[in-house]
C-alpha cells in the first residue's frame, strides 16, 4: 500500500543517514589513528637510524589507547637522547652498517692506535675554576675527536686529558696507519689554531703529545653484561701509549709533538715527512722500538 511505501522510504533515508553517520565516524576515527600512526612510523625510522636530533615529537589524541602510545614513545626518545650523550654513537652506527658480520667477538686484528696527552695539564687545571677546566677539555676534545672521526677512526675512551682511537676496527682498513697518521696531522694544525685564539686571549697555549703504534691487539666487545666497551687491548696498546709518553725526552717546543713507532711507519705512503728519533727502550718491551717524529 502507498502508506508502508513511504513506512519503507523513511527507513531507507534513514538508514542511509545511519550509514553516512557511521562512514563519517569511521573516517574521523581513522584520521585519529593514522595520523599519529604515521607519525610514529616516520619518527621511529629517525630513532632507527640514530638520528635522535630530528626525531620529531608525536602527537596525543582523544583515543587513549594511541595516547599513550605516542606518550610512551616521546619518553622514550628523550631517555635516548640522555643515553646517547654517553655511547659512542658513531660506533654504534658502524656496527649497525655492517649488521650481523659486525666483529664484535673478541678477535685479534691488526689495528694502529693513538693516544694524546696534554702537557702539564695538572699544573694548568689547578689555576682555572672547574667550569672552565670543563669547557677546556670539552673543546680540546672536539677538536681531537672530529679529526679522529673524519678518518674513520674509533673513539675508544678518555682518560682524564688523554684520549685512545684506534683504525682497523670494526671495519677492516688496510689504510688504517695512514688516516690515523692524518688524523694526528690535523689535531696538530687545529691545535695551533686554536692556540693563536688562546694566545690572543692572554691565555697560555696547550701543548699535546701524540703517540701512534700498530700492531696486533684483541678487539671487540669487553667488560660484564650492563657495561661493555668495543674496545682494544694488549701490548699493542700499552707501546702506543708509552710512546706518546716518549714526546717528554723528544720536545723541541712546538705546539703538539707526534711520535710514530717504526711499525707504522711502514706502513706509511711516500706523502708522509718523517724524522728518525733512534732506538728507544720503552717499560714492557725486551727490544727497542724505532721512533719518528711526524712533521706538518
Amino acid at each position: 500500500t502507498r502508506g508502508q511505501l513511504d513506512r519503507l522510504a523513511i527507513l531507507l533515508e534513514i538508514a542511509a543517514a545511519l550509514l553516512i553517520v557511521v562512514l563519517a565516524l569511521a573516517l574521523i576515527i581513522g584520521r585519529l589513528v593514522s595520523r599519529p600512526a604515521r607519525q610514529l612510523a616516520a619518527a621511529a625510522e629517525y630513532v632507527r637510524r640514530l638520528d635522535l636530533d630530528s626525531v620529531p615529537h608525536v602527537e596525543e589524541t582523544m583515543l587513549r589507547e594511541v595516547s599513550a602510545a605516542a606518550a610512551a614513545f616521546n619518553s622514550m626518545t628523550a631517555a635516548l637522547r640522555l643515553f646517547a650523550a654517553y655511547v659512542p654513537r658513531r660506533l654504534v652506527e658502524r656496527l649497525m652498517r655492517l649488521g650481523p658480520e659486525a666483529p664484535v667477538a673478541p678477535s685479534l686484528r691488526p689495528v694502529t692506535v693513538m693516544f694524546t696527552d696534554i702537557t702539564g695539564f695538572s699544573r694548568l687545571s689547578e689555576s682555572l675554576p672547574a667550569g672552565q677546566t670543563a669547557q677546556l677539555l670539552n673543546r680540546h676534545f672536539g677538536i681531537l675527536g672530529r679529526a679522529v672521526e673524519d678518518e674513520a677512526g674509533t673513539i675508544d675512551k678518555y682518560i682524564g686529558d688523554a684520549l685512545m682511537a684506534f683504525w682497523g676496527a670494526p671495519e677492516v682498513q688496510p689504510d688504517g696507519a695512514e688516516r690515523a697518521c692524518r688524523a694526528a696531522l690535523a689535531i696538530a694544525s687545529e691545535i695551533a689554531r686554536d692556540n693563536e685564539r688562546r694566545r690572543a686571549a692572554g691565555d697560555p697555549p696547550i701543548r699535546v703529545r701524540v703517540g701512534l703504534h700498530s700492531g696486533p691487539a684483541v678487539v671487540g666487545d669487553i667488560g660484564f653484561p650492563g657495561r661493555i666497551n668495543y674496545t682494544v687491548v694488549g701490548n699493542t696498546v700499552n707501546a702506543c701509549q708509552r710512546i706518546e709518553r716518549l714526546a717528554h725526552e723528544i720536545d723541541d717546543g712546538r705546539d703538539v709533538t707526534i711520535l710514530l713507532s717504526g711499525d707504522t711507519a711502514e706502513l706509511l705512503g711516500p706523502g708522509f715527512r718523517l724524522t728518525a728519533c733512534g732506538p728507544r727502550t720503552v717499560r714492557g718491551r725486551d727490544a727497542p722500538i724505532e721512533i719518528f717524529r711526524l712533521e706538518p
